[in-house]
């Protein structure tokens, strides 16, 4: 036993006793391999150990009473930790090191491993019935007795049917249950309360047979395509034989079904409106949204009371310009699927005054997108309002119905803008992968992009404020916005990268910090330095940090226990090497994440920048502390020049969104199209896709 103790302390540097050296040297027993914890590998007194040896040693050594590395206990000892078991902490935590270790290109970040990518489930639904109903006590007089007469009549009130026969057959329906109709728990409970406190009376039928208002909110339903849904989803199944209103039948019953199946696919549409079809935080721990979903006790008394209820589910949709845009290119998409595609040959290059047969099939092609209108079209342009927006310059739009074989420069600014809303470098050439794009060879169904960035501004706030920061992740681009959706200023950013993708949230910017600190997170120095600290506990002055207390205290860094440094921090002094730069801007969250400067200038010249651990780096930092703050440029300056670190309360608190839209305007209200830089598009179709499929499961 001895022998063990001594070769593991002798290992591990431990002055031994000299009794116990004593007592090893006089046993007889030959030497026993020893593991080295340098090299994690056997002392070789006999080079020849195989490694069938050497598992066999370990085997006979798995009871050796062995020092506790990783508890902190020095100077104690445990049992039953193996030289195998060792071995595989080491290796676990090695793999830790290399899953949280950062380079200095990677910045101060929060260094989090990452979030999961969920296996989205819908929720279920319920089929729409409510078999517990009494039957409604009828309001007002029902018998007449002589005067001074008295009659219990109670027992009959729960016997007698409402007067109203499609009252009557409505509340039978509803107790009975509809087949084929599912609705979530609180669109029952709330269709349930209002037919009751309205004595069952109808919403949508009028005189024996459906309202105005009820067609008007049926066509509503049937328009769901162009709003990036579905109009299946809001099918009522009582129509699958009438085909029509007008067709269906005028006996109570049917009547009744399609009174409650129109109240539950108008409470459906109006939650889908509001708040989007999918839950955004059940598809990934990136997710941090609360979709503005209108409550269903709310929508059933907008349906009944709005004189114009069509007009009210409609303006559940959001507002914003790019929403709009986004709808008109749906609709447009959807148009041009009728008319057969005009196809571009391949061939040379072409050009600015390149003569090709090929031009006038382009600019055909052009034209069927819309990116050229024909001189009839232009004409008009001027006297018909029209929803559909007129990409690129009013060059671009302008293009005679000639069948020249030159490119023109109207020509190449039509080009100019397909490429740029194509995600493509808008260089005015139709080579090999503009042909490609222009005759929709690509992967990417943009009907398909346009719904999901759809669903994604459903999930926005409604009033995202008077005047706030949007950043659009896939475009790498952080914008001032006014009340009024112009652009008060943008500048380029880099995001997170694949393995830590930045969030998307909404929060409020509290501060401007200039001359930041930069506290390493307790991942980075645990999975980094920890075993530097522990060799060399001024690890970090040396190199121009300071190590903290929990009470912010500076201390230094050879008092502290490194085997057990609860509640001790290091931070990056300010100054031209602090890897947040010269100002960082904060909107505390759950997250760790926020807007910083950054000394890696370089990076922001790339056209694709997902480089950071989460946060947000500002291309042009001090620009956008003078617009946050009001401030002039001279006295950010001077505040930077200072070298202090100084910390800028916010009077108002300004709206910050964290966004991802591969679809989105541009400063001219064009719509471009970026790269999915996160594969999100691909997570949220799969969870449309749950949704529609619950929604589709006939109860």
């Amino acid at each position: 036993m001895f022998s063990r103790i001594s070769a593991i302390l002798l290992a591990t540097c431990i002055t031994v006793p000299a009794a116990i050296q004593q007592a090893h040297a006089d046993r007889a027993d030959p030497p026993r391999k020893t593991f080295n914890f340098g090299s994690r590998s056997f002392d070789d007194n006999d080079n020849g150990w195989t490694k069938r040896q050497q598992r066999q040693q370990r085997r006979r050594d798995s009871n050796v009473r062995s020092f506790d590395f990783f508890g902190g206990n020095r100077g104690f000892f445990t049992t039953g930790d193996d030289l195998r078991a060792f071995e595989e902490e080491l290796n676990r935590r090695n793999t830790d090191r290399v899953r949280v270790r950062i380079t200095e290109d990677d910045g101060p970040d929060a260094g989090s491993t990452g979030e999961r990518y969920h296996t989205y489930v819908a929720d279920k639904l319920v089929r729409l019935a409510r078999p517990g109903l009494k039957q409604p006590r009828p309001q007002g007089p029902v018998f007449s007795a002589e005067a001074g007469a008295t009659i219990d009549v109670s027992d009959q009130l729960d016997t007698i049917e409402l007067t109203d026969k499609v009252a009557q057959a409505t509340f039978e329906a509803l107790k009975a249950g509809i087949d084929g109709i599912g609705v979530s728990a609180r669109q029952l409970e709330a269709i349930a309360k209002a037919y009751e406190s309205r004595q069952y009376k109808p919403i949508w039928i009028e005189d024996g047979k459906p309202s105005a208002r009820a067609e008007a909110v049926l066509k509503v339903l049937s328009k769901a395509e162009q709003e990036g849904l579905k109009a299946s989803w809001y099918a009522l199944p009582v129509l699958d034989s009438a085909r029509t209103v007008a067709g269906l039948p005028g006996d109570p019953a049917t009547l009744a079904r399609f009174e409650l199946e129109l109240t539950a696919m108008a409470l459906r549409y109006a939650h889908h409106a509001s708040g989007g079809l999918v839950t955004p935080n059940k598809i990934s721990g990136y997710h941090d949204m609360a979709p503005p979903h209108v409550a269903a006790a709310d929508a059933i008394a907008s349906l009944v009371s709005h004189p114009e209820p069509a007009g009210w589910l409609m303006r559940l949709h959001p507002t914003l310009p790019a929403y709009k845009a986004m709808k008109a290119e749906l609709i447009a998409l959807g148009a041009n699927e009728t008319e057969p595609q005009i196809v571009v040959p391949e061939g040379k290059l072409l050009q600015l005054g390149v003569s090709d047969e090929r031009v006038p099939i382009l600019r055909k092609r052009l034209k069927q997108l819309k990116f050229i209108k024909a001189s009839d079209e232009v004409a008009q342009s001027g006297l018909i309002a029209t929803d559909v927006p007129l990409f690129g310059s009013e060059a671009a739009m302008l293009a005679a119905d000639s069948q020249a074989l030159e490119m023109s420069d109207t020509d190449v600014a039509a080009l100019k803008a397909f490429q740029t809303k194509a995600g493509l470098k808008a260089d005015g050439m139709a080579g090999r992968r503009t042909i490609a794009a222009l005759n929709g060879n690509s992967t990417v169904d943009r009907s398909a992009q346009l719904a999901l960035n759809m669903e994604r501004l459903r999930w926005l706030p409604r009033n995202l404020g008077k005047r706030y920061i949007f950043v659009n992740q896939p475009s790498f681009e952080l914008r001032i916005m006014r009340d009024d959706n112009s652009i008060e200023w943008s500048t380029r950013v880099i995001v997170g990268k694949l393995s830590n993708q930045t969030y998307v949230f909404s929060d409020e910017m509290e501060r401007v910090e200039f001359n930041p600190y930069w506290g390493l997170p307790q991942s980075i120095i645990r999975g980094q330095y920890l075993s530097k600290l522990r060799s060399n506990p001024g690890y970090f002055e040396q190199r121009g940090y300071e190590v903290i207390n929990s009470r912010g205290q500076k201390i230094a860094g050879s008092s502290v226990d490194w085997w057990n440094y609860k509640g001790v921090g290091v931070r990056q002094k300010p100054g031209p090497n602090n890897a947040l730069g010269e100002v960082k801007f904060m909107f505390p969250n759950s997250h760790a994440i926020y807007l910083h400067d950054t000394p890696k200038r370089s990076l922001f010249q790339n056209e694709s920048r997902a480089f950071s651990h989460g946060c947000v780096r500002v291309d042009n930092p001090r620009n956008l502390a003078r617009h946050i703050l009001g401030w002039s440029d001279e006295k950010v300056a001077s505040t930077i020049a200072t070298g202090k670190h100084t910390v800028v309360n916010m009077q108002n608190k300004l709206p910050v969104h964290l966004t991802y839209f591969t679809a989105w305007t541009d400063e001219n209200g064009n719509l471009t199209y970026y790269s999915d830089v996160y594969n999100r598009d691909s997570y949220l179709a799969k969870a449309v896709d749950a949704e529609r499929t619950e929604l589709s499961r006939r109860l």
